[in-house]
């Protein structure tokens, strides 16, 4: 183990490190002030958030514990767990946010979707490596999105849009990088956006003579007003200031009013008086412009550039196709997560409520963060096989 250690990519760790020291200091300087009756208390917020990060580096640690050939044996059990989690959100979530996309016991939490994505990861690669040499063939990239297709349609009946797109993201990250052909890559994108189109229109069809139970998953599956709103405002905010257009105007001010050094922590107006909703969870990019400045925010994004040139050369190193599309799947994932998040919050993105990884406060959402990291890790260590 120690052998495996010192093989670690300390220039990757330090990223996610930086990345995880900001977010505890971002969470606690969004939620800190609350003297109003009702508000959340200061310190609670960001002392959940450390302890979910020790619960990260537990899984962190598991995730390189065993080698990712061993991991990989075990997808298709994890991939029915997953999908049977998902399964019982939909009889039993919480929605706190109007999605029921979470499981409550008592005052824990679970977000299924977010644990799915390291589930369809896990699947795909294993899928895809042992058919290296007929990737090329339209069938083995058709059979290969059943495989993403599932958890997708269970999360758009949460309706959870945006996680929906993370798990095509690792789909087309992993094709992509283990030579794909381009061709039927931007087959499916062009099916894709069909399919988007029709769930836009789903809801203007006359679902009275269609039978009840096809009606309800047709009813679930339609993009809502409040999502079509969030999908189109950002093109003008202006349109529904006090509505849909209201986080994105907030989010603007906000990193604008930030300027070049930020207004310090817990300085900024704009998160310290509430004015940006989910300002330590979405769009926590938002209180990072205000109170950390352009200085702080292009760090950040550094960070990020780091992780990603750090997870491709994993990738394009790993000592075998497996090893490949593991690592694809886990920068997939990472960098589409960040690139949605800190676009929602300077207004170049369409709202989709995807959280800032390591940075934004939330449980499942970092904990899934930690073992797509720990797996990029493992990659990382075995990229040769080591004889004791």
């Amino acid at each position: 183990m120690r052998a495996l250690l010192r093989r670690l990519d300390w220039t990757l760790a330090a990223a996610v490190g930086a990345l995880c020291v900001c977010g505890l200091v971002m969470v606690y300087s969004a939620t800190r002030v609350a003297e109003a009756p009702g508000m959340v208390p200061p310190s609670p917020l960001a002392q959940k958030q450390a302890l979910w990060m020790l619960i990260g580096i537990g899984a962190f640690a598991a995730a390189i514990a065993f080698d990712y050939e061993a991991i990989a044996r075990w997808h298709a059990p994890i991939y029915a767990g997953a999908l049977a989690l998902l399964i019982a959100v939909l009889i039993i979530g919480h929605s706190p946010t109007g999605a029921a996309s979470w499981i409550a016991v008592g005052s824990f939490r679970l977000q299924p979707s977010e644990l799915t994505k390291i589930a369809v990861m896990l699947s795909l690669a294993s899928f895809l490596s042992r058919r290296r040499d007929t990737i090329g063939q339209p069938r083995v990239v058709l059979l290969s999105l059943l495989i993403p297709a599932v958890p997708v349609l269970l999360v758009l009946l949460q309706p959870d849009f945006g996680t929906a797109l993370v798990m095509i993201a690792i789909w087309f990250g992993a094709l992509y990088l283990v030579g794909a052909k381009a061709r039927h890559l931007a087959a499916v994108l062009a099916a894709g956006v069909a399919l988007f189109a029709l769930m836009w229109n789903l809801g203007r069809l006359p679902l009275q003579e269609v039978p009840e139970p096809v009606a309800k998953i047709v009813s679930k599956v339609a993009l809502r007003d409040y999502q079509k709103r969030r999908l189109t405002v950002f093109l003008n905010p202006q349109a529904d200031p006090l509505g849909a257009g209201y986080h994105v105007i907030q989010s603007r001010v906000a990193v604008g009013s930030g300027q070049v050094v930020g207004r310090g922590l817990g300085g900024g107006t704009q998160g310290r008086l509430r004015f940006i909703p989910e300002r330590h969870t979405d769009f926590v990019f938002s209180v990072v412009g205000e109170e950390l400045g352009f200085i702080g925010s292009a760090a950040v994004v550094a960070l990020f550039l780091l992780l990603f040139w750090r997870g491709l050369r994993i990738a394009m190193l790993a000592r075998d196709s497996l090893g490949t599309l593991i690592a694809a799947g886990a920068v997939s994932m990472l960098i589409f997560h960040a690139i949605v998040s800190i676009g929602m919050s300077v207004n170049i993105m369409p709202i989709t409520g995807l959280p800032l990884p390591f940075v934004s406060y939330g449980g499942s959402n970092l904990l899934a963060s930690f073992i797509a990291f720990g797996l990029l890790q493992n990659v990382h260590m075995r990229r040769d096989r080591i004889i004791f």
